[in-house]
């Protein structure tokens, strides 16, 4: 198991032959909640996106595990061996990878996470800040026609530019500021 310890503010595609499951969670008015899940190869491309809506009033740090969780029962159901999964609660991540749980609501989650993983031949928790993981937060704000609703090979359209943005912010190695908006331009 191979663990990122630095956060980053941008999305970073996985090498190759690994997929990347970026999670969100989105708490919403009326109780209730969002999930997202969002699964990229290493081109960058969506394999798959799904939104998940349930009632309850949980705390940030449930539904992040809840939709850490989703994630992977999604990673799972479309048979993927190796992983990244990502999102941008660090206080579930650090847990995931230090593979600790004692008794609160919170670990009978992350126990759920944990047994899970025991499918996969390669996983990896890494924490995002949240401008990396705009695509799957923006996801779990949708509200799915019923409670679940899964793309194939695509994305929602909204959400296909900044699907777009976090490739092309991948695949080109050189950063340029201007004000407020960063652009990564390839090396010439």
């Amino acid at each position: 198991m191979l663990n990122r310890t630095l956060s980053s503010n941008v999305w970073f595609a996985p090498p190759a032959e690994v997929i990347k499951v970026n999670c969100d969670a989105y708490l919403g008015e009326e109780g209730w909640i969002g999930l997202g899940a969002l699964v990229r190869n290493s081109s960058g491309e969506v394999l798959f996106a799904g939104t998940r809506r349930m009632r309850g009033r949980w705390p940030p740090d449930i539904a992040e595990c809840k939709a850490l969780l989703y994630g992977v029962q999604l990673a799972k159901r479309y048979g993927f061996k190796h992983l990244i999964l990502e999102g941008d609660c660090q206080v579930v991540i650090n847990r995931l990878k230090k593979a600790s749980t004692f008794l609160s609501d919170l670990d009978s989650l992350l126990d759920d996470v944990l047994s899970i993983i025991t499918f996969f031949d390669f996983i990896s928790f890494s924490h995002v800040k949240r401008d990396g993981n705009f695509v799957s937060h923006h996801l779990a704000r949708l509200v799915p026609f019923g409670f679940e609703q899964v793309w194939e090979n695509h994305c929602p359209i909204g959400l296909s530019p900044y699907v777009l943005m976090d490739k092309l912010s991948s695949v080109t190695p050189f950063l340029v500021t201007c004000n407020t908006v960063t652009f990564r331009l390839p090396l010439t």
